[in-house]
């Protein structure tokens, strides 16, 4: 089943990513090389948070050399963010049975955010602290609330994965407020704060697909 997963998710992510970004896929729970400096921050990881990383790792090599880039180590920070090499920008997601990485080259990708979750409602009681008002709202006039609720977390998740390399800033889920297009699969993220450099009122945009059990969410802002 996880083969199909991490699959399926490729197949659906893949058409939201044309044009100037790789895209590459792996499967969390196979094992997979990982770099030392890459395992350094997880020593005391257990064996499915390695599998998930390491699979994120090698999914991210394997976009690199679709891009034509060198397959060289992705440490992980202090913020638990990817490291990404000199020039390039990226973004890895995983569920427990799929991952996916994309990367792009600096100067032609300026926002790159990338997530997947299951396809299951969001947990009610997360709704207050991932949700606004607005969006509560919205949620309530729509067939299928939980998981429309699910969407809009894994649409701040990839927001927030996007603007961070520009920000290196940490923020709630209500920074964001999520307009949901459904006609067309698409969204705007408006902040509601300064998060320098983006200021109060400024919008990322982005697409997102459903299927195989699966969201995916993506931004890429070409420069």
């Amino acid at each position: 089943m996880s083969d199909l997963d991490h699959t399926a998710a490729l197949m659906l992510a893949s058409p939201l990513l044309r044009g100037k970004v790789a895209l590459a896929s792996a499967n969390p729970t196979g094992r997979y090389d990982a770099y030392p400096e890459e395992t350094e921050a997880l020593k005391n990881a257990v064996d499915k948070r390695l599998r998930a990383f390491s699979a994120g790792r090698a999914a991210a090599r394997l976009a690199l050399k679709e891009l034509g880039a060198p397959a060289i180590a992705i440490p992980m920070g202090e913020d638990r963010a990817p490291i990404w090499p000199p020039m390039l920008v990226g973004s890895i997601t995983h569920t427990d049975t799929a991952c996916l990485a994309a990367v792009g080259w600096e100067g032609e990708v300026r926002l790159l955010g990338l997530d997947l979750e299951p396809d299951q409602p969001l947990d009610d009681d997360l709704l207050p602290t991932i949700c606004t008002e607005t969006e509560r709202q919205w949620l309530a006039e729509q067939e299928n609330p939980g998981q429309s609720a699910k969407l809009i977390f894994s649409i701040k998740e990839c927001v927030y994965k996007a603007q961070y390399r520009l920000s290196q800033t940490l923020f709630d889920f209500d920074t964001l407020e999520i307009a949901v297009d459904l006609e067309n699969q698409s969204f705007v993220a408006h902040f509601r704060q300064d998060v320098a450099p983006f200021a109060s009122g400024d919008t990322i945009s982005g697409r997102y697909a459903i299927g195989h059990g699966l969201i995916v969410t993506t931004v890429m802002e070409l420069v």
